[in-house]
C-alpha cells in the first residue's frame, strides 16, 4: 500500500467530507484504491480519482448513479418488449475491499416493490499505474432480457478543454480544446469510433479512459458537459442482450491519469491492443504503394462510362500521376450501387474475357487491381434476395427488413437495399465467394465497401448464427472478414482484403483502407492563413467536413501508424493542398473519376462547370478546385510528389510516423512530422501557406544527411520553404 501524497490525502478528506454530509441512496461503504499516480476513492457520490500532481485532471464526484441498465420482456413482431430502466442508486450491494480491489455485488435487482433475480458484479481493481472496472451479469430472471448497462459513470471530470483538450477517435481523430457543454458519443466500431479509448490530454499529462474489449463488442461512448467552468461526465452504453440463464462479462474500463503527453495515452492503449490482437501485415505491394485512381467503370443508371479495355487508358492516367493501383468499382453488371450482392462481368463492358486480360495487362505494367464489392448492401431488385435473403439480411425487432435506397442521379429513381447481417452464414459465403471471384479474374484485392463505416447494427434474426442482436456488426464483422482474409491467404499470400473506412477492430484482417471520415480530408487552406472565419461548406463536402477545423488525424496515424489508407477526395485531380496534406500525414494519395465529365477532365483536358453535374445528387466533385489548376499542372505535381515519396519510401512508407517527437520546429505556420526507421529520422515540413517561412529544425545527438524537396534538386536546409510546399530532412543517429 503506498503512502498518500500530502495532495492525495487533502482530496480524499475533501471527498469523505462530502460523503458523510450526503444522504445515502445506497449503501456503498466508502473504499479507496491507490497507485504511485493517482488515488481512486469509490463513495456513495460516485467515483473520484486524486492524481498526485496536477499535470492530469482529478474527477471529483458529482452524485447520480454508478450504472443504469435496461431490461425487457422479448419482443413479438406485434408488441415490441417494454422497457423498464434500472438504476444503481435503487439497489443495496455487498461490498467486499482489499488493497487492490473493490468488489460490488448486488444479488437481485430492484425498482420500487418489483424484484428481478438479475445478479450484476462489479470490481474495481488496481492494475498497474492505473485502476480497471470489469463485471459480470447473470440473468437468472424467466422471461427477461438485459438489453444494455450504461456506466460505470464518471461525474466531475475537472478537464477545462483549454488546458485538457479531449482527444476523441472519431475517423482518424478530433481535438476539442474550446468549452461548448456539447454532447459528443460514437458508436464503435465504426468509421465515427475507430479505437476504443479517448482522453484528457493536457501537455505534460491526462487521463485516460479505455475499454479493454478483445471481443469489440458494440458500445457507445457518451462524454457531456464541459460548458465553460463546468465539469464533464463520461460513460459507455453496452449493448448487453443477455438472455434468461446467460452471463455477460463486461469488459474491463482503464481509467489512467499519465504523464507526458497524449503519445503516453496511444502507447499504452496500443501495448493492450497488440496483447490481445495480431495485425495483419500489409503485403510488400501494398505498403509501396502511392495511392490509387478510384475508378466507377458503369454508373447507377447503366451508363458505362469505361469499359475493360479502358483498364489500358486508365493505367496510362495512373502512371501520368505516379499512382500504383486502379480501385475498380461499377465493373459488373448492375453498375455501382444496383443489383449487389451479384457482381456479373458485364457483357456491355466485354464480358468476363475482357476483363481478365485487361487485369493481367494492368498486372504486367506493374499496377495492382483492387475490386469492388459492398460489405452490406443487398439489392431488393436480385434473386439473392428474392431466394437467400430470409438466411442474410438483418431482421429488425418487429421482424422487418432494414431498408434503405441510394439515388445517384435526379433522373432515374432509387434503388433499394436491404442489409445484409455479417453475422448470417449466406451472407458470408457470399462475400467470400467475391473474394475468390476477384481473385480468379486477376485483381489483388477486393474491397468490401461500408464495412469500415457502419456501426454496430442490432440483428434479431434467431436463425443467424451471431449469439445476440449486438454482436454481427460488431465482433462477428470482425470475425467475418478475419475468415475471409485467412481463406485468401491460403490461396494467394499477396491477395488483400481492404475497407472503405477503417476501425480497429478489422486490423487483424485489413491492411489497407480507403479513407472514408474525419482526417482523411485536409482542412481549407484558409485555415492555415489563420482566417477569421473557415467556410467548410462548399466543394466536396462530404459529411464529415462539418469537424474538419478540430481534425487531429494524428491520433490514429500514430496510434496505428503501420496501417496504409488513402486520402478521401472525390474528385480526378488534386491540387497542392491536398497532395501535400496527404504526404505530410502519410496517406496514400487518391483521384477519382465517378461521372461522365471526370472522364472528359481525364481523356481530353476539359475543365467541367457546375453544370456538368447538375444531373448527379451523390457528393458531386470540387468543381472550383478543378478550375483552379490547369489540369496539365496538377498531373504534373502529384507525380512529382508521388515520385519524391517513391525515392524516400523506406522513411515515408516503410518507417514509422512518430508525429512531433525527436526533434524541435521553429517557424511559424509550419506543419510538421516525422518518421523513424532504424537509425534514421526523417522530418517532413509542410508550408500550407500562401507565403514563403522561414524554418529550422534540429534533431539532438544527429547528423543531417540530407535535405530535398519534390520541385527542387538542390535545398538550402536553412533557407525558407516556398509557398505551399513540403520538404524532408534526413538524421541519421
Amino acid at each position: 500500500m503506498h503512502t498518500l501524497s500530502p495532495r492525495s490525502l487533502c482530496f480524499a478528506l475533501t471527498v469523505l467530507a462530502v460523503v458523510l454530509a450526503t444522504p445515502l441512496r445506497a449503501a456503498v461503504a466508502t473504499a479507496q484504491l491507490t497507485t504511485p499516480h493517482a488515488t481512486l476513492t469509490l463513495a456513495a457520490r460516485g467515483l473520484s480519482l486524486a492524481p498526485t500532481d496536477k499535470s492530469s485532471p482529478a474527477i471529483i464526484a458529482g452524485g447520480g448513479p454508478l450504472w443504469t441498465m435496461v431490461i425487457q420482456p422479448p419482443s413479438t413482431p406485434s408488441s415490441p418488449g417494454p422497457q423498464t430502466t434500472l438504476s444503481s442508486a435503487n439497489q443495496t450491494p455487498r461490498q467486499e475491499s482489499s488493497a487492490d480491489s473493490i468488489k460490488l455485488i448486488y444479488d437481485e435487482l430492484r425498482d420500487g416493490s418489483r424484484m428481478w433475480k438479475i445478479s450484476l458484479t462489479l470490481e474495481l481493481r488496481r492494475e498497474g499505474d492505473g485502476f480497471a472496472m470489469r463485471g459480470e451479469i447473470a440473468n437468472s430472471a424467466p422471461g427477461w432480457i438485459v438489453r444494455e448497462l450504461r456506466g460505470p459513470f464518471l461525474n466531475g471530470i475537472q478537464a477545462p478543454p483549454a488546458e485538457f483538450p479531449l482527444l476523441w477517435p472519431e475517423g482518424l481523430g478530433q481535438r476539442y480544446a474550446t468549452a461548448t457543454g456539447a454532447e459528443r458519443t460514437f458508436a464503435y466500431p465504426s468509421g465515427r469510433g475507430t479505437m476504443q479509448w479517448c482522453s484528457f490530454a493536457g501537455a505534460k499529462g491526462g487521463l485516460y479512459l479505455g475499454s479493454h474489449d478483445a471481443t469489440h463488442g458494440a458500445k457507445g461512448f457518451i462524454v457531456r458537459g464541459g460548458a465553460p467552468g463546468k465539469p464533464f461526465e463520461f460513460s459507455i452504453n453496452h449493448q448487453v442482450f443477455c438472455n434468461a440463464d446467460q452471463r455477460w462479462t463486461l469488459p474491463p474500463l482503464v481509467v489512467r491519469a499519465y504523464h507526458g503527453d497524449w503519445h503516453a495515452a496511444a502507447r499504452h492503449y496500443r501495448a493492450w491492443f497488440d496483447s490481445v490482437v495480431t495485425r495483419r501485415a500489409a503485403p510488400a505491394w501494398t505498403q509501396a504503394s502511392s495511392g490509387w485512381m478510384l475508378c466507377i467503370l458503369k454508373q447507377q443508371n447503366g451508363d458505362v462510362m469505361w469499359d475493360y479495355s479502358d483498364i489500358d487508358r486508365l493505367c496510362d492516367l495512373a502512371d501520368q500521376r505516379g499512382l500504383d493501383i486502379l480501385g475498380l468499382f461499377g465493373w459488373a453488371h448492375g453498375g455501382h450501387d444496383r443489383f449487389y450482392p451479384d457482381y456479373i462481368p458485364d457483357p456491355l463492358m466485354g464480358g468476363p474475357g475482357a476483363i481478365k486480360s485487361a487485369l493481367a495487362r494492368a498486372r504486367a505494367r506493374g499496377k495492382r487491381t483492387i475490386l469492388y464489392a459492398n460489405g452490406q448492401l443487398c439489392d431488393a431488385n436480385t434473386d439473392f434476395y428474392r431466394y437467400t435473403g430470409n438466411e442474410a439480411i438483418v431482421l429488425r425487432e418487429n421482424a422487418e427488413a432494414v431498408t434503405s435506397s441510394i439515388r445517384k442521379f435526379n433522373s432515374s429513381a432509387p434503388v433499394v437495399f436491404v442489409l445484409g447481417c455479417n453475422g448470417a452464414q449466406a451472407w458470408e459465403d457470399r462475400m467470400l465467394a467475391l473474394a475468390v471471384q476477384a481473385h480468379q479474374l486477376g485483381a489483388d484485392g477486393i474491397l468490401y465497401d461500408q464495412l469500415g463505416v457502419a456501426g454496430p447494427t442490432l440483428c434479431f434474426a434467431t436463425h443467424h448464427k451471431h449469439a445476440s442482436p449486438a454482436t454481427p456488426h460488431a465482433g462477428g464483422r470482425s470475425e467475418m472478414l478475419r475468415r475471409i482474409a485467412d481463406h485468401m491467404k491460403r490461396i494467394a499470400p499477396d491477395f488483400i482484403v481492404a475497407t472503405e473506412g477503417v476501425h480497429d477492430s478489422i486490423l487483424d484482417s485489413t491492411p489497407f483502407s480507403h479513407g472514408w471520415g474525419s482526417g482523411f480530408t485536409p482542412p481549407p487552406a484558409a485555415f492555415y492563413e489563420g482566417a477569421a472565419r473557415v467556410d467548410t461548406a462548399g466543394g466536396t463536402t462530404w459529411p464529415w467536413m462539418r469537424d474538419a477545423l478540430s481534425a487531429f488525424p494524428e491520433l490514429f496515424r500514430f496510434t496505428f501508424p503501420e496501417h496504409v489508407m488513402t486520402l478521401r477526395h472525390a474528385t480526378p485531380m488534386l491540387d497542392r493542398h491536398f497532395a501535400n496534406y496527404a504526404l505530410t500525414f502519410g496517406l496514400r494519395h487518391e483521384i477519382e473519376t465517378r461521372w461522365r465529365a471526370d472522364v472528359r477532365y481525364l481523356k481530353d483536358n476539359v475543365v467541367p462547370t457546375a453544370k456538368d453535374y447538375a444531373d448527379c445528387t451523390y457528393w458531386p466533385p470540387d468543381v472550383p478546385m478543378m478550375q483552379g489548376t490547369p489540369p496539365a499542372e496538377a498531373t504534373r505535381y502529384l507525380k512529382a510528389v508521388t515520385d519524391f515519396a517513391r525515392r524516400h519510401a523506406a522513411l515515408l512508407w516503410q518507417g514509422r510516423f512518430v508525429d512531433n517527437e525527436g526533434f524541435t520546429l521553429t517557424g511559424e505556420g509550419l506543419i510538421a512530422k516525422a518518421y523513424r526507421k532504424e537509425t534514421k529520422l526523417g522530418v517532413l515540413i509542410w508550408n500550407p501557406t500562401g507565403t514563403a517561412r522561414s524554418v529550422r529544425v534540429d534533431v539532438p545527438g544527429a547528423r543531417l544527411v540530407s535535405t530535398s524537396e519534390p520541385e527542387r534538386t538542390a535545398v538550402d536546409p536553412v533557407g525558407p520553404i516556398g509557398a505551399r510546399s513540403v520538404r524532408l530532412y534526413v538524421w541519421d543517429f
